[in-house]
C-alpha cells in the first residue's frame, strides 16, 4: 500500500484543437473498449471538447461516451461514424483528471472505461434499448409464444423493453416471433435512448421587462385584479423577478394571468437551472487563534503551494489539524486555485463541511455516496464550472472535477476506508498523491496515527514530516487505563467490567458524556446449542449468523440473508439455544439497564440505514442531547464534542484476533483514535480499555501515547517477515460456484505468476489458499499473494496470472480480480 510512483503520467494529445474527429471511451456498459474514434458533424464542430459526454452509435445501439482526445484525421483505413449528440455544455472531466484516471486504470490493472466511469458515475450514463410497442390490441398470436408476448404487452399498456419480455417468457431469443408480428403490423420494435438517472433540473423565472404605459394599464388591469396583484408582486420583488413555483404558491391562477403580460411584453420568462442542495450543515463559530505549532505548520504548507510535494502532518488528537487545513485552504483560494479535502467516512463529512462552509460559504461542494444522483450531479457541475472551488467528501471525492487544484488534503490518511473493495480497487490516499503530482500541487496527509507506509516515507525523507505534538484544548491528553479482563466474565454483563460500570455511573452523575466503542454490530456474534454443539450458520456463506434482537432475527452480514430465531435447535430439537459474543445491541441493552434515566443512542450500520439519521444523531450528540453514545468505527474518529469526558473501549482485542499482518497497527490506531474523543473541553478525559492482552505492544503503547515507539517495533517485525511497507504486495482473488474449479484455476494462476519473478530473489508467490471467509454468497474464494520490492513486478505478476486463466475462468463463470496494494487479507 506504499505510495505508488511512476516516472511520468500519460498526456493527452491534441487537447485544444478544433478537430474533425474525436476519441471516446464508452461508459459504462462496454467498459472493456478503451478508445474508439468518431467523426464530428458540422453542427457540433468547435463545440465538442475533451471531457464532455456525447452519445455515439455502437453497433445497433446508442451509448454514452466520454471524449478523451481529439484528432484531425481518422485512423488509416477506418470509416468513422459520426457523433449523435452532445450532452454537456462544458467539460465535466478536466484534462488533468483524465490523466489521473488513465494512470489509475494502468496502475490498478483495470479497464480504462471502468476508471472513467468512477468519475462520471453510472447515474450520468445511459444506453439505448430495444422496446416493443403493441399496435393492434385485437390481434391474436399464431403460436403460443406470440400469444404470451401479446398478453404481456397488453397488460403493460406501454412500450416494453425486449429484454424484459424475453425474461418474462423464459426464452433467450424471441426475435423471430417479434419479427413476424412486426411484419404483420401487430407490433413495432424501436431503439430508444433511456434518460440517465441524474438529470439537470430547470425552473422558470418571470422577469419584469417594462412598466405599462397609460393605455396598457387601462386595457391590461382595469378588469383583472388578480393579474394586477401578480404584476405588482413582481415589481416589488428583488430584481423585479420571481420563480413560477413562488408565484404559483401565492397566486393559484398565475399561469393564466401571465399569458397576456408576456404577449404585451411587460414580462418575459427565463428557463434557468435549479441546483439541488445536498443537505443542511450547521455552521461553526469564529476562527480560533493559531498556536505557535499550528502557525509553523501552516507556514510550511503554504510555502510549497506552487509545486508538488507530499507532507505528513502527524498531530495528536485535538491538536488542531482541521484549523491547519482551513488556513492552508484559505491561502490556496487567495491564489486563485481550488482545494480538495478527503475524509474517510460519510459520518465525518457533515462536521468537516460545516466548518468549511462557515469559512468559505458557497465555494464548498460536497461529494459522497449518501447524496441522491441529482444532488451529486449538481455538485459535480458546480465544481467543474468553477462555481465551487473547495470539494470535500469521502473516497470518490478524489476524482472531483476541480479545473485547477492548488492543494489536496487527506484527513485520517491511515484509514482503511480509503481503499475501494470492488470495481477499480484504488486507494484514495495514494491516488491523491498521484493527482498532486499531475496537478503540480502539495498533498497534505493528516493523522494522529499515520499508516506505517506514510510514517516510513516521512522518517526516511520521501515525505516532509510535520508535527503537532500538543493539544489546543486546555487539558492534557486523556488518561488511558488498561482493564485486564483475564479471569473475568464480562459477557454476562453485556460487555461491561466492574471498573467500566463504575466509571459510566460516575460520569453520568457528574454530567459528562460517555462514548462506548465496540466494533461489532448486532446483539451477539452467534447462536449455539449447548445440547449438540451446533451453531446457526449461513447457508450461502461460511460464517455464523449474527443475532439481532430488535426483530428477533439471525442475519448474515455478508449476504444479508435473514431468518427468524428458532425456538429449538434445528439439529437436535432441544430447547438449548444460547447466544455468545457481544454486539452493539447487547451493549446498548446493558447500558440502558445500568442508566435507566440516561439518553442513549447507538450508531452502526443497522441504525444508519435510514437516510439522514446519522447526521441527526451526531447533531444531538454535539448539542449534549445524548448522554451515552455507543457504536462501531463510525463513532471512533474525527468527532469533536467537548462534553465527552469518558471513553470505553469494550473489546480492544478484536483486531488482534484477525489473521492479518496489519492487525496490531489497526488495534493501536483504533484505541488511539477513539481515546482522542475524550477531554476536548475543560475537563481531562478518561479512557478505559478492556483487554485480555494488556501486555501487547499495540495496547500498552497506545495507553502510553507512544506511536513512534510502536511504529518502530512493528516495522522491525514486518521487516523480518517481508511484509509491507518493506515490500510491495498484490493479491489475485478468484471466486466461483464450484470449489474444485476455483482451486484448480488459482493453482494455475499461481504457477503463471511465479514465472515473473525468476530474476528477483525477494519475489515470492504464496498460495493458492482459501480466503479467511472461504464462501460468500454461494461462491468459493481463493487467494494468491505476490510480494516483491518492485511494484512493477508485482503488477506484472498479477496481470500474467489473470491472463493465464482468463479463458477458462470465463467458461467456468469464475471471477478473477487483481488487487494491487491490498489493505486486508480477506
Amino acid at each position: 500500500m506504499s505510495t505508488p510512483l511512476v516516472a511520468s503520467p500519460p498526456r493527452h494529445e491534441n487537447i485544444g484543437a478544433v478537430p474533425g474527429f474525436v476519441h471516446v471511451t464508452p461508459l459504462p456498459a462496454v467498459a472493456s473498449l478503451a478508445r474508439l474514434t468518431y467523426s464530428v458533424p458540422d453542427a457540433l464542430a468547435g463545440v465538442v471538447t475533451v471531457g464532455v459526454r456525447v452519445v455515439v452509435p455502437l453497433g445497433p445501439r446508442r451509448v454514452t461516451a466520454l471524449v478523451v482526445g481529439m484528432a484531425d484525421t481518422a485512423p488509416d483505413g477506418v470509416a468513422c461514424r459520426p457523433l449523435i449528440s452532445l450532452l454537456d455544455d462544458c467539460p465535466i472531466v478536466p484534462g488533468k483528471l483524465l490523466e489521473l484516471l488513465e494512470w489509475m486504470a494502468d496502475y490498478y490493472l483495470a479497464p480504462v472505461g471502468e476508471a472513467l466511469a468512477l468519475a462520471v458515475g453510472r447515474a450520468l450514463t445511459t444506453t439505448s434499448q430495444r422496446v416493443v410497442s403493441l399496435h393492434d390490441t385485437a390481434a391474436t398470436g399464431e403460436d403460443p409464444l406470440e400469444t404470451q408476448i401479446l398478453a404481456l404487452l397488453a397488460k403493460a399498456g406501454r412500450p416494453t423493453p425486449l429484454a424484459r419480455i424475453a425474461q418474462a417468457v423464459g426464452r433467450r431469443s424471441i426475435d423471430r416471433s417479434l419479427a413476424a408480428m412486426s411484419a404483420r403490423g401487430v407490433v413495432s420494435i424501436d431503439d430508444v435512448m433511456a434518460a440517465p438517472r441524474a438529470r439537470t433540473q430547470f425552473e422558470t423565472t418571470i422577469v419584469v421587462e417594462r412598466l405599462p404605459d397609460e393605455l396598457t394599464e387601462s386595457t391590461m388591469f382595469s378588469r383583472a385584479p388578480k393579474r394586477r396583484a401578480l404584476f405588482d408582486h413582481l415589481v416589488r420583488a428583488p430584481g423585479r423577478r420571481a420563480t413560477m413555483s413562488e408565484l404559483g404558491e401565492l397566486f393559484p391562477s398565475a399561469a393564466q394571468s401571465l399569458v397576456p403580460l408576456v404577449e404585451a411584453g411587460l414580462v418575459r420568462s427565463i428557463k434557468t437551472e435549479r441546483l439541488r442542495a445536498p443537505g443542511d450543515y450547521v455552521e461553526a463559530g469564529q476562527a480560533p487563534e493559531l498556536t505557535n505549532d499550528q502557525q509553523r505548520v501552516v507556514d510550511s504548507v503554504t510555502g510549497c503551494l506552487e509545486s508538488f510535494s507530499t507532507l505528513l502532518l502527524q498531530g495528536v488528537t485535538a491538536a488542531g489539524k482541521t484549523e491547519v487545513y482551513l488556513r492552508s485552504i484559505e491561502e490556496t483560494l487567495s491564489r486563485g486555485k481550488g482545494a480538495l479535502v478527503l475524509v474517510p467516512e460519510i459520518s465525518l463529512t457533515h462536521q468537516v463541511v460545516a466548518r468549511l462552509r462557515a469559512r468559505f460559504g458557497d465555494l464548498v461542494a460536497v461529494l459522497h455516496s449518501d447524496l441522491t444522483p441529482g444532488e451529486r450531479w449538481d455538485e459535480w457541475r458546480r465544481i467543474a464550472r468553477g462555481q465551487a472551488r473547495v470539494a470535500v467528501g469521502a473516497r470518490s471525492a478524489v476524482l472531483a472535477p476541480l479545473p485547477s487544484v492548488g492543494l489536496i488534503v487527506v484527513d485520517e490518511e491511515h484509514d482503511a476506508s480509503y481503499k475501494q473493495d470492488d470495481g477499480v480497487r484504488y486507494h484514495a490516499r495514494d491516488t491523491a498523491v498521484m493527482r498532486g503530482r499531475i496537478e503540480g500541487c502539495p498533498v497534505l496527509l493528516g493523522s494522529a496515527t499515520p499508516s506505517l507506509e506514510s510514517w516510513r516515507h516521512a522518517i526516511e525523507g520521501r515525505y516532509r514530516h510535520l508535527r503537532l505534538p500538543n493539544r489546543v484544548t486546555p487539558c492534557p491528553p486523556p488518561r488511558i487505563e488498561v482493564v485486564d479482563l483475564r479471569g473475568k466474565d464480562i459477557e454476562s454483563a453485556g460487555g461491561l467490567s466492574p471498573a467500566l460500570i463504575d466509571a459510566i455511573r460516575a460520569n453520568f452523575d457528574a454530567g459528562g458524556q460517555t462514548l462506548l466503542f465496540l466494533n461489532r454490530r448486532g446483539y451477539a456474534r452467534s447462536l449455539q446449542c449447548w445440547g449438540c454443539g451446533s451453531s446457526m450458520e449461513c447457508s450461502s456463506c461460511s460464517v455464523a449468523l449474527t443475532v439481532h434482537q430488535g426483530d428477533r432475527s439471525l442475519r448474515c452480514h455478508h449476504c444479508d440473508a435473514r431468518r427468524a430465531i428458532p425456538s429449538v435447535c434445528p439439529s437436535c430439537g432441544k430447547d438449548a439455544l444460547f447466544s455468545q459474543g457481544l454486539g452493539t445491541q447487547r451493549l446498548e441493552a446493558a447500558v440502558r439497564s445500568l442508566l435507566p434515566r440516561a439518553r442513549i443512542a447507538r450508531l452502526d450500520r443497522d441504525v444508519t440505514e435510514q437516510r439522514g439519521l446519522l447526521a441527526e444523531t451526531l447533531a444531538a450528540w454535539r448539542r449534549r442531547d445524548v448522554d451515552v453514545l455507543l457504536g462501531t468505527q463510525m463513532i471512533a474518529k474525527g468527532h469533536d464534542v467537548p462534553g465527552v469526558t469518558l471513553v470505553g473501549v469494550v473489546q480492544a482485542d478484536m483486531s488482534l484476533s484477525i489473521p492479518d499482518f496489519r492487525g496490531s497497527e489497526r488495534t493501536y490506531q483504533l484505541i488511539a483514535q477513539v481515546a482522542g474523543r475524550a477531554g476536548r473541553g475543560n475537563d481531562q478525559g478518561r479512557v478505559l480499555v478492556q483487554t485480555y492482552q494488556p501486555e501487547h505492544p499495540a495496547i500498552a503503547m497506545a495507553a502510553a501515547h507512544e506511536f513512534d515507539g510502536f511504529a518502530r517495533i512493528e516495522l522491525a517485525a514486518r521487516a523480518e517477515l517481508g511484509y509491507p511497507p518493506h515490500t510491495r504486495m498484490g493479491m489475485l482473488r478468484l471466486e466461483g460456484a464450484e470449489r474444485s474449479v476455483v482451486d484448480r484455476l488459482a493453482a494455475q494462476a499461481a504457477r503463471a505468476m511465479s514465472e515473473c519473478g525468476r530474476s528477483d530473489p525477494a519475489f515470492a508467490v504464496r498460495g493458492p489458499a482459501p480466503a479467511v471467509i472461504e464462501r460468500i454468497k454461494e461462491r468459493y474464494r481463493f487467494h494468491v499473494q505476490v510480494r516483491s520490492v518492485h511494484s512493477t513486478l508485482v503488477r506484472a505478476a498479477l496481470a500474467q496470472g489473470r491472463a493465464s486463466v482468463a479463458i477458462a475462468a470465463r467458461a467456468s463463470r469464475v471471477r478473477v480480480l487483481a488487487d494491487v496494494d491490498p489493505v486486508d487479507m480477506f
